[in-house]
């Protein structure tokens, strides 16, 4: 039994590297990708290293940087080092690196499957997770999405279940340490900490009673004392100690919080949670379908089964406790509970309610169908109705163990959502490479970088966000962008002034996104300026991406 698990496990693992590895430079390095991961490559190559705030840590005449944002962490930076230094500085260490991340939470999540509730739970919530589109294209993109966090949050809870259940406080230590280091690596873990702080206080609320009426734990099945929780809180604060650094240097964690805590800079209005709480419930359908939000990679399509997967899970978990398994309350609907938690969490945010934060949560959903499926299984009766063997063998044999109608229903469920999800994963596949990518993602940015270095344009006036950081790491750093759009939503006197500085040198070339991939709108007031200096724009080039769409134009300044 033991090998045919390992053997489904190893096949997940197959499909899954399968669809991230293909075509890997596609889509086109984004600008999220590249300027989390500039600082590694400057470190490598003695080049100086720019930091966010301009802060870090000097060592050996050197400056590490500590934070990439003001709420992510350098995690990333430091991670993908060792893949620049066995694979050079290139498109395929960079994706690479969050790839095997993914590999990581697809073992963690099993792990926690056969840990919490058995075997089969963890093989098929792997199996299911292992090609599930939003995965496969966010692991292959996964600095962008910091996926790290996610199997940051499943080892955190792994190492918390195994010292719930009595096992040594070293499992305390190191999930209180994950905590710390999850909140590092980007400040939204703070959802998944809230969520299982919650499903701690809900789903054991008749032993806090107990508790409460004791004066004691004892109705616990764990061990603590207040040295314990002293040195846990030690191993939370080390795990988030770059985080609390870089606020002793900036305060820029505490800024960015306390300036948009009722309306983000995105315009996001934190104290409209109804709105915001159907936003997002309609964001995470989509992305458990894997659609809208994967529109740059050419197409959308969709696992419509998926949602309905998932709904239908919560419905049978319930029904199954109910009336055969309330013995199972608390386990069977953890994994809802840190779903709904997060979801409800995340109405507030310090940016805009973007698809890209639920990837933190993409195991879960795929746990909560196998424990579903597994739990009407087994509690539902369906095992014990037997509808034949696998192969005629000897009786002692695994192999001639009798199918159950449990066994076959997961088995059809779990092949109906794979095969639609290897549907969804083919299409997008087969649209990126006749596109290459779409906006901010286009490959087009590889051929703006062979141009620059081609045409010997070392330092490009960079007039919109998504270009600078690419671009540097394509060329490695022999491309020097200058930006000077700033990042105010309207142009105003600094990027006037800016300009007129740039134009007092004749060789300038600027790069704009064509419109429609704009981000800051500049080219009408770069135009003014140039206008009242008396000079003339000259078109030097258009890029276009597969489907000849424009996205870069290329401009110089001319005296009349």
């Amino acid at each position: 039994m033991r090998a045919i698990e390992v053997a489904l496990l190893l096949l997940g693992l197959g499909a899954f590297l399968t669809l991230t590895l293909y075509q890997i430079s596609l889509p086109g390095l984004h600008y999220d990708e590249a300027v989390e991961v500039l600082p590694a490559m400057q470190l490598l190559l003695g080049q100086p290293v720019i930091t966010h705030r301009d802060s870090g840590i000097h060592l050996g005449g050197r400056l590490f940087p500590i934070m990439v944002m003001d709420y992510i962490g350098a995690l990333n930076t430091y991670l993908t080092l060792p893949f620049f230094v066995l694979l050079g500085i290139n498109v395929f260490a960079i994706r690479l690196m969050p790839i095997l991340v993914g590999v990581l939470t697809l073992l963690l999540l099993y792990r926690l499957g056969r840990e919490l509730y058995n075997p089969r739970v963890g093989v098929v919530a792997a199996l299911l997770l292992a090609v599930q589109p939003s995965f496969v294209f966010w692991s292959r993109q996964g600095i962008f999405v910091t996926n790290v966090t996610a199997p940051i949050a499943l080892a955190c809870v792994l190492y918390a279940l195994r010292w719930w259940r009595g096992q040594p406080a070293r499992n305390l230590y190191a999930a209180a340490f994950l905590c710390g280091l999850g909140l590092y690596a980007k400040f939204l873990f703070l959802w998944i900490i809230g969520a299982l702080i919650v499903a701690l206080v809900v789903l054991n609320a008749d032993r806090w009673w107990q508790a409460l009426r004791q004066r004691s734990l004892a109705p616990f099945p764990f061990h603590l004392t207040w040295q314990r929780v002293l040195l846990a809180g030690l191993c939370f604060l080390l795990g988030m100690a770059p985080l609390i650094l870089f606020n002793i240097q900036t305060q820029g964690t505490i800024l960015t919080l306390t300036g948009n805590a009722t309306s983000s800079y995105y315009n996001t209005d934190n104290l409209n949670l109804p709105l915001n709480l159907r936003v997002r419930i309609q964001r995470f359908r989509a992305v458990l379908e894997g659609s809208h939000h994967l529109w740059y990679l050419g197409g959308n399509f969709n696992d419509r089964y998926w949602p309905w997967a998932l709904v239908g899970a919560l419905v049978i978990t319930g029904l199954v406790v109910v009336l055969r398994a309330r013995d199972e309350w608390r386990r069977a609907f953890f994994p809802f509970v840190v779903i709904g938690c997060v979801i409800v969490a995340s109405t507030v945010t310090i940016s805009a309610l973007w698809f890209t934060h639920f990837a933190i949560l993409m195991p879960w959903p795929a746990l909560a169908v196998a424990m579903a499926l597994d739990l009407l299984a087994r509690r539902g009766g369906l095992d014990r109705l037997h509808l034949g063997r696998l192969v005629p063998a000897r009786r002692d044999s695994y192999l001639a163990q009798e199918i159950s109608l449990g066994l076959a229903l997961i088995v059809l469920i779990a092949a109906l959502l794979i095969g639609t999800d290897l549907r969804v994963d083919r299409a997008y596949h087969h649209e990126l490479t006749r596109s290459g990518g779409a906006g901010a993602h286009s490959a087009a940015i590889y051929k703006l970088a062979a141009y620059l270095e081609k045409e010997g344009i070392t330092q490009p006036v960079i007039m919109d966000w998504g270009i600078d950081a690419p671009l540097r790491i394509l060329t490695r750093g022999r491309v020097q962008p200058v930006e000077i759009f700033g990042y105010e939503w309207e142009a105003g006197e600094d990027f006037r002034r800016r300009v007129a500085e740039t134009l007092q040198n004749p060789d300038n070339v600027y790069v704009f996104h064509s419109p429609q991939e704009t981000v800051f709108q500049r080219r009408e007031a770069f135009e003014t300026e140039v206008t009242a200096e008396g000079k003339t724009i000259v078109e030097e080039k258009v890029i276009r991406d597969r489907s000849t769409i424009p996205i870069f134009v290329l401009v110089r300044v001319e005296s009349e």
